[in-house]
């Protein structure tokens, strides 16, 4: 029994070193037709940089690289059987919440597949970013103009649309705009009415913020309006000895609306007529308009705009006329007869504007008479007055003539 057991237990000795030989002969020969070998994949890099608009933050300089490195080990029909694909590598940004440059790590990949391999390294482990914060900040949009219209030009009833923007960008950048302008190019104005365009940043420099150029849309809306008199006119006459001095604008000009083509054959603007029949005193009265078609009136101006109708008094005035200013027509032209003018001096007295009146002076005035006719003697002849224009005579006038005859003087002899 001793043998036998013997036997038994020096077969399993037996037994169990032929299975490590068969083992180590089987690892040898598949080292032999598969080893081990190690090999490198670039493997995409996920992000979540989207979370960083959760904190108002975007990333700047250096960006997120689009893969990384990694080696992994393993059988060579096991390696050379995986792709890119195969493995998932991210980097979380969530925990990102402030500006600065921060330090973030590269999550450890991930083997999605179903082959016997390890990871062994990646690279790089951990990247190195810089973050800025995202600012609003409202600005007023300025309207600045450029070029220049003609003389008597401007534009009115001005808007923005919008009349404030908002700007959305780094604090850096935001930092730099001091205003946001619309440049309007007044050489460019003609019939429209509104002009679309970008606004413009601008820095404490004066120079474009050139982050925000055609970002900024704007709508800018006008009239374009051109300065002209009013001209008024009037129907009837005033009252007896009274008379129509000016009419007095309470503004000197108006500004009407509308195309350049309409407002370009434009040079006043009339008003209807103004009723002064029987009027003895000055009054004050609105104006309406007669405007051609396509023209309308500034409305400040209209609430503005009427007229005082200045109606003044005639006045009269004494001036005497001397003797000898008188000129004596129509007489004897054989000589025989003396004509002189017996009065001294003859006053006459005349009526007009007073500025007019008062201006007259006797030189002015010219002053005759007509003795055709009359024999010797006085006889009182009518004066025919001649007054500067816008002057009237008040009443009739003579004069008394003296008509004598001429002494007939005797030759005296010469001395033999």
């Amino acid at each position: 029994m001793n043998k036998i057991n013997m036997m038994f237990k020096k077969d399993s000795v037996i037994k169990i070193i032929s299975v490590f030989i068969a083992v180590f002969i089987w690892f040898l020969v598949l080292d032999l037709e598969n080893p081990f070998e190690e090999r490198s994949l670039s493997v995409p890099l996920i992000s979540n940089i989207e979370v960083l608009r959760t904190h108002n933050l975007q990333l700047i300089g250096s960006q997120i690289p689009a893969s990384v490195d990694i080696k992994i080990r393993g059988r060579r029909d096991n390696i050379t059987a995986v792709t890119a694909n195969d493995f998932y590598v991210n980097i979380d940004l969530s925990e990102v919440t402030s500006s600065g440059t921060k330090t973030i790590k590269v999550n450890p990949p991930k083997y999605l597949g179903d082959k016997d391999i390890m990871i062994t390294s990646i690279n790089p482990s951990s990247v190195v970013l810089t973050f800025e914060r995202i600012v609003g900040k409202q600005y007023p949009v300025n309207v600045e103009f450029v070029g220049k219209l003609p003389a008597g030009y401007e534009l009115v009833n001005f808007s923005v649309d919008p009349g404030n923007v908002i700007l959305e960008e780094l604090e850096s950048s935001i930092e730099k705009v001091e205003k946001v302008v619309a440049y309007v190019n007044l050489d460019e104005i003609g019939d429209n009415s509104e002009i679309i365009m970008r606004g413009t940043a601008i820095d404490t420099n004066g120079e474009v913020v050139r982050q925000f150029e055609g970002k900024i849309p704007v709508i800018v809306r006008f009239n374009l309006a051109k300065r002209l008199p009013v001209v008024a006119t009037t129907r009837g006459e005033p009252a007896e000895d009274f008379y129509l001095k000016e009419i007095r604008y309470s503004i000197p000009e108006i500004r009407a609306l509308g195309t350049r083509k309409v407002l370009d054959s434009l040079t006043k603007i009339e008003a209807e007529a103004i009723d002064i029949s029987g009027k003895s005193a000055s009054f004050t009265t609105p104006l309406s308009l007669i405007l051609p078609e396509g023209v309308t009136v500034f409305n400040a101006d209209a609430e503005k705009l009427s007229a005082e109708v200045v109606i003044d008094q005639y006045v009269t005035k004494n001036i005497n006329i001397s003797a000898s200013q008188i000129t004596i027509y129509d007489g004897d032209m054989t000589g025989s007869k003396i004509y002189k003018v017996s009065d001294e001096p003859i006053t006459i007295a005349i009526k007009g504007r007073p500025e007019l009146v008062n201006a007259v002076r006797p030189s002015d005035i010219s002053v005759s008479v007509q003795v055709g006719g009359f024999e010797k003697g006085e006889h009182e002849v009518p004066l025919n007055i001649k007054l500067p224009s816008n002057i009237t005579l008040v009443g009739e006038y003579t004069v008394n003539i003296v008509i004598e005859e001429e002494p007939v003087t005797t030759p005296v002899p010469e001395n033999p």
